[in-house]
């Protein structure tokens, strides 16, 4: 007997967005997409298929409501009920992918609800002798119950709670009549939320006794007019007719002629590539890695042939892996750490991989090393393969194998192949892991690192672990490692990307791991005098705060917080405005834009002030001198290749791109930056409007190449275009308009965003635009463009050949299909910005080595580029800085860097 789950989809949804909703909003990616109801809706499918494991299973979903059958029998039905939230309205694209994806059998009839869908379903699935579970915790399914075939499953909400399973005698218990009657019960009732009519005066009990005396509703009916006098026999005659179409109007049809028979469902066969997908593009990244854990460890059915693993057992055995690795000439490379920070880690072996599933582990520490081993001396072998350029190095995010080796004295060169950056190219939004490519490319679930070190407090490193066990987790890194660099490889060149693979990103890697390696230097003096001073202001703030309040308070504490300016203060009736939103907890909302609210009270700008100050002494002030590595005096930082879809760079650990610039205390924490010795100066280069640059490059616009070309202030040049006036008579707020639509353009901006930023009325803004591209007609022509030929070809792509897919660019959903559209904007803009500097950073690497130059690179920040050079030579450096940066791209208009000197990062970048 087969078990059959069919879901009420569209219930489901419901119940998981309100669920996973509260007071302060959905929760969304980073885009602002929502995703509250598939990502509950993603747990709840996730736990029932693991607990359940049904044979089949199906999910249905409403028709349009203003095409229903039962809004035809009666136009008020659910007229009651607010409209479905914009925001779940949004989702429903994403529900039925995630059906689809899990591997549910998804039926939809146009013009019939999931109800009549499911029903009809049920009964043809019970006829077939399948023991079927309608999962959903609306009432009205309770019609269809009975002792054999049919039953409700009421998944939980929390994960604590076990779903209910509901038969004949629960209903009987709930609502006093067994499922045969629940029809009739809600005829008589009547239901406010679908604004089903019922009899007046009527609820379940009487209903439920009712029908106890006389036996169904028409019986009922029949009975009214021998009643008693009383509201009750009156209503009953009445609304006789009501409760008669009400009784059409809650019966869940079983006889629809559905596309679809019990035979076309099965047992659900999850896509993991699809999975995987979807999940990425929603942000739900603890699915993601439960997505890779639920593969079994063999790999399912993956099929990847000889797996010849050796854990090296002597100094002689060594020796001949060196020989064969340079005989081979390429080969996978990986390091097994005691760590992740390149600053303290230790190497605790080594591991090589070759093409047919070989893979070598030489173990350099261990608690059971062979007796005799001598670290030194194993390692000998394979330093001058590692150090030769000439023989080529495939690695997984091998920038952190070359640190780790440095520390181990070697020098590693000729890193020729990086399957992380490789995938990178290929598709920058999908995951770039070792894990996650093995399981896509070859439906292999490698070894978790947790099964080797073990999790949490109770983890250890990998030089307290077993050679054979570490040794068999590191060949099998270093044979997949080999096995993408093959799949790859061949996909570089299909996609299109093998130049910007080779030419680019791989050169560049090299330059990051001298720029981390060398480090940035700190003023610790003034950085100490810096959080002193802050932390008065805070005490001042502080103490300001509590005069104000009456009382003292923990400011951090949103709930005491919210308390003093909302219940004890009232400031929201002081100045004239709603008091914001509370938590699920009850508190009131305090986060910034709730602040912001508030300014127009002494109060509230101090309050902003205090914590601007608290995040920048606690992010930067207090935190960057622990970061000082002993060994160099200097802040180390790291910059991820990967991390962004535009093919910027980010850094991490620490952020050092993120420091402001525009406020005086953000200045006064790059003032502590300074150059790391006697007679060495900070030189820095800032790329002048290169985005704005490079759109008028794409789109050809005569006027603004032209702007470019003369020198003249973009901004107030755009502002003398739009207004028609000439740039002698544009003021400055004139210009700060086209500023904000010259940039806001790149980011798709929009003509509510461009009235947020100025201030002006919707109106107005949108005659600002409607000027600005009738003066620029080039520029609006590529924007449409653009936007047109990635949704024929479902990507873009920037100037340098790097590509981003965006599949979201037919979603039925308004809100994915902008965001989309926005992407297909300002990626080739801002993807073209990171390529050249990119390609600048390689250049000036090279050629600062060829002049024989002692000036080198630091730091990169978004157009910036810092460097720290001798003042000896600060001209030559400068001019080789210009030509560099001004030749990394032949652009319609000049690419100008704007580059300044200085003892500090401040004074260079003025």
């Amino acid at each position: 007997m087969a078990r059959t789950f069919l879901l009420d989809g569209t219930a489901l949804a419901y119940q998981a967005h309100f669920a996973f909703s509260s007071r302060q909003g959905t929760l969304s990616t980073k885009d602002g997409h929502p995703t509250s109801a598939s990502f509950g809706l993603a747990l709840k499918l996730r736990a029932l298929l693991k607990r359940e494991d049904p044979d089949r299973i199906a999910i249905a979903f409403d028709g349009p409501r203003e095409d229903l059958e039962r809004t035809r029998i009666y136009p008020d039905y659910k007229g009651t009920r607010a409209k479905a939230p914009e925001e779940l309205i949004l989702q429903f694209d994403d529900l039925r992918e995630l059906a689809e994806a899990l591997g549910l059998t998804v039926i939809e009839l146009e013009g019939h609800e999931a109800d009549d869908v499911i029903g009809t379903m049920a009964r043809a699935c019970a006829a077939e002798g399948d023991e079927v579970f309608i999962v959903t915790a609306d009432k009205d399914f309770m019609q269809l119950v009975d002792d054999d075939r049919i039953r409700l499953l009421d998944l939980a909400i929390r994960a604590d709670q076990e779903p209910k399973v509901v038969g004949p005698a629960e209903v009987e218990a709930r609502f006093g009549v067994p499922p045969e009657k629940i029809v009739d019960l809600l005829a008589l009732m009547g239901d406010s939320s679908d604004n089903v009519p019922g009899v007046k005066g009527v609820g379940p009990k009487r209903a439920a006794a009712l029908l106890q005396e006389h036996g169904d509703l028409e019986a009922v009916l029949a009975a009214a007019p021998a009643m008693k006098a009383s509201a009750l026999r009156d209503n009953l005659l009445a609304c006789a007719d009501l409760a008669r179409l009400s009784r059409r109007l809650v019966e869940i049809r079983a006889d629809l002629d559905l596309p679809l028979g019990p035979s076309d469902i099965h047992h659900a066969a999850p896509d993991r590539e699809r999975l995987a997908a979807l999940y990425g593009r929603l942000e739900f990244r603890n699915l993601l890695d439960e997505l890779d854990k639920d593969l079994p460890r063999d790999g399912g059915e993956a099929d990847v042939g000889a797996q010849d693993y050796v854990v090296v057992g002597s100094l002689a055995a060594c020796e001949d892996l060196a020989r064969s690795l340079r005989e081979a000439g390429c080969f996978a490379f990986d390091t097994e750490t005691t760590g992740l920070d390149v600053g303290t880690l230790d190497v605790v072996g080594m591991s090589f991989g070759l093409p047919g599933g070989r893979g070598w582990y030489v173990p350099l520490r261990g608690p059971d090393l062979v007796e005799g081993h001598d670290r030194a001396a194993w390692l000998a072998p394979f330093v001058p393969l590692l150090e030769d350029a000439s023989v080529r190095k495939v690695g997984q995010n091998i920038k952190y194998d070359v640190h780790a080796m440095r520390r181990e004295g070697v020098e590693v060169r000729g890193a020729w192949f990086d399957t992380m950056i490789a995938s990178y190219c290929i598709d920058p939004e999908r995951r770039h892991g070792l894990d996650a490519l093995s399981i896509e490319y070859f439906s292999y679930r490698k070894i978790p690192t947790s099964d080797v070190i073990g999790e949490g407090r109770k983890a250890v490193t990998m030089a307290e672990v077993a050679v054979d066990k570490v040794g068999t987790y590191a060949c099998e890194d270093a044979d997949f490692t080999w096995r993408l660099h093959d799949a790859e490889a061949p996909e570089l060149e299909t996609r299109g990307v093998a130049t910007l693979f080779r030419d680019l990103e791989m050169p560049l890697l090299p330059v990051l791991v001298a720029m981390e390696q060398r480090g940035v230097r700190l003023d610790l003096d003034r950085m100490a005098r810096l959080s002193e001073e802050m932390g008065a202001r805070i005490e001042e703030l502080t103490a300001s705060i509590h005069g104000r309040a009456g009382r003292e308070f923990n400011i951090n504490s949103p709930a005491q917080l919210g308390q003093v300016l909302f219940e004890e203060l009232a400031l929201h009736k002081e100045l004239g405005i709603r008091p914001p939103a509370r938590t699920k907890t009850g508190q009131y909302r305090t986060d910034a834009s709730v602040l912001e609210g508030l300014a127009g009270h002494p109060i509230g700008r101090e309050l902003l002030e205090y914590r601007r100050l608290v995040k920048l002494k606690g992010t930067y002030v207090d935190v960057l001198p622990t970061l000082v590595r002993a060994e160099t005096g200097r802040v180390h930082t790291t910059y991820q290749q990967v991390a962004a879809a535009t093919g910027r760079l980010s850094s991490d650990n620490p952020n050092l791109q993120n420091i402001p610039i525009r406020t005086e205390d953000g200045r006064r924490i790059r003032d502590c930056f300074v150059a790391g010795d006697d007679g060495m100066v900070l030189l820095s280069a800032d790329y002048s409007q290169v985005e704005l640059r490079i759109l008028a490059h794409f789109s050809g616009d005569e006027r603004l190449c032209a702007a470019f070309r003369s020198g003249a202030d973009i901004h107030t040049q755009t502002a003398a275009f739009v207004h028609g006036v000439l740039p002698g008579l544009v003021t400055p707020e004139m210009r700060s308009h086209a500023k904000v639509v010259n940039y806001g353009l790149v980011y798709g901006m929009g003509v509510g965003r461009l009235a947020n930023e100025t201030g002006l009325p919707r109106k107005e803004a949108q005659e600002f635009i409607d000027r600005y591209f009738a003066a620029m007609p080039r520029v609006k022509a590529w924007l449409e463009a653009v936007v047109q030929v990635a949704r024929e070809r479902g990507e873009v792509r920037t100037l340098m050949g790097r590509v981003r897919l965006l599949p979201d660019l037919d979603a039925s959903a308004p809100m994915i299909r902008a965001q989309a559209e926005n992407k297909a904007v300002n990626t080739p803009i801002q993807g073209s910005a990171a390529d050249i500097i990119k390609r600048a950073m390689i250049d000036l690497h090279r050629r600062l080595g060829e002049e024989g130059l002692a000036a080198r690179l630091l730091l990169q920040v978004h157009d910036e580029l810092v460097l720290e050079c001798p003042e000896a030579e600060v001209d030559a450096t400068r001019d080789l800085v210009r030509e560099c940066m001004e030749g990394a791209a032949d652009l319609a208009v000049p690419l100008t860097a704007d580059i300044g000197v200085g003892r500090t990062w401040l004074e260079a970048h003025g």
